[in-house]
């Protein structure tokens, strides 16, 4: 193959796909409609850039390949299907590089872009030269993907489509399961089935790690042979422990014991407590595939953070700036937690803009009851994404406003347009305040146009 036309580049995932086809000397096109910042440097790569789908654009690639979130109506997939060039879902091409090298792939309804980010800095702190896919742009290497040399592929594995399935993995990493993507799955045992699927979808040769505390875990396990799974968590059921655990304004270090003997001391760089288990397991799959336990304790704390993930943006009028993605109840309350540990003292004012008009339906009471933890909240519109116009129709920001309101928490603003959020900011958020970007929409480009606009960095 010499050349792939990628339809939906501008996406995160796509575009890692993307970077690496470039990097490994493939006449590379994509197309969008929009340009972003991936595009931008996929473009100054040396990719042909389209912005817009035109039939005309596809200039007879060997390959097409499609974001799950294409139609199969779009331009240019009708224009390939009629030459007959073969058309791959994202996950399928994602699937076809992994079965070249020994695959690694982390899945989990949270966490798996930093788990996917931490384990990268693990590996190449240990000289393996991983290649590596990612959901968001990892601090260690300014990427989302790096085209490496060596015999590992590291990639972020969503479970969204059961696309997950697709990927040929040696070895597996779920960090927890709960109720997502209910736009798609029928129920929670129906998203356990696609797990249960994705542990035993691994080579014979390889391993699988996971939260060995998670209840829907522990459900999938009883599915699949025990002898090809790692157990890692804080309890005694679980083979790896995490052990005597502390923490410095909300940066965390802690111990690892196998069978009730130490076996790593591991001191994180970055905030939440939730990042103890995504370090943890990242830290036991490197341990299990042989690197050295001093290898993996410095790998650990050589991760810088993933972009999006409890990111510093800024400071504007004395207040930190954060842009977060948790667009989940669960990712909300615990990155509430975590800015909480790290400034006790000062007031958290939460800028949220909730994802899927379907999710935000599905876990409605879940949002409603989180949004009450912040001193303060600002709430936008509902970000669509994939949304069905019934979905649409359902449930609207304002609703979640009211329920929230119907709590007796007086903390809430709606505000419908992101684009009015930095207006109502400076006249209503208090000093000595933290102000945190929520979503996995646009709002990122809102909170950076409010540090660009009203502060510095």
């Amino acid at each position: 193959m010499k050349s792939v036309h990628f339809v939906g580049v501008s996406g995160i995932g796509v575009s890692g796909a993307a970077k690496l086809a470039v990097e490994s000397g493939l006449i590379v096109s994509g197309s969008a409609d929009m340009e972003n910042e991936q595009t931008s440097v996929l473009e100054h790569s040396g990719m042909i850039f389209y912005l817009g789908h035109k039939a005309e654009q596809l200039n007879k690639p060997d390959m097409v390949v499609k974001s799950a979130a294409v139609p199969e109506n779009n331009p240019e997939i009708l224009e390939a299907r009629r030459k007959n060039i073969p058309v791959f879902l994202y996950s399928e091409y994602l699937g076809m590089l992994m079965s070249k090298k020994r695959g690694i792939a982390v899945s989990g309804t949270h966490g798996k872009t930093t788990t996917t980010a931490m384990a990268a800095a693990i590996l190449a702190n240990a000289g393996l030269d991983p290649t590596v896919v990612c959901g968001g742009v990892m601090q260690n290497f300014s990427s989302n993907a790096v085209y490496g040399r060596g015999d590992y592929f590291l990639s972020e594995a969503c479970e969204y489509n059961r696309s997950f399935l697709d990927l040929k993995k040696w070895f597996g990493i779920v960090t927890n399961i709960e109720p997502d993507h209910l736009d798609y799955y029928r129920d929670i045992d129906d998203i356990k089935s696609a797990f249960s699927k994705f542990l035993k979808n691994t080579d014979p040769r390889g391993f699988s790690v996971v939260n060995g505390d998670d209840r829907n875990i522990q459900d999938v396990l009883s599915t699949v042979k025990s002898s090809g799974v790692v157990t890692v968590g804080f309890t005694n059921d679980s083979r790896y422990r995490v052990i005597n655990t502390s923490s410095d304004h909300g940066v965390y270090s802690f111990q690892i014991e196998d069978k009730g003997a130490k076996v790593l001391d591991i001191r994180l760089s970055v905030p939440g407590e939730y990042n103890c288990i995504n370090a943890a397991l990242s830290a036991v799959m490197a341990l299990n595939i042989g690197v050295q336990k001093s290898v993996v304790e410095t790998g650990v704390a050589s991760y810088k953070g993933t972009a999006r993930r409890m990111e510093h943006i800024g400071v504007v009028g004395g207040n930190h700036i954060y842009s977060d993605y948790a667009h989940h109840p669960t990712e909300i309350s615990i990155a509430i937690k975590a800015l909480k540990e790290m400034h006790p003292e000062k007031n958290i004012c939460l800028i949220f803009q909730p994802h899927q008009y379907s999710r935000t339906q599905e876990l409605f009471k879940d949002f409603a009851l989180v949004l009450g933890e912040p001193e303060q909240v600002i709430l936008t519109e509902i970000f669509r994404q994939r949304d069905s116009n019934r979905s649409v129709n359902a449930v609207r920001g304002t609703d979640l406003y009211r329920e929230v309101k119907k709590s007796g928490k007086n903390n809430i603003t709606y505000i419908h347009d992101p684009e009015r959020i930095n207006v109502a900011i400076c006249g209503s958020v208090k000093k000595n305040s933290i102000i945190v970007f929520m979503g996995a929409g646009d709002i990122d480009d809102t909170a950076r146009d409010y540090v660009r606009q009203y502060g510095g960095n």
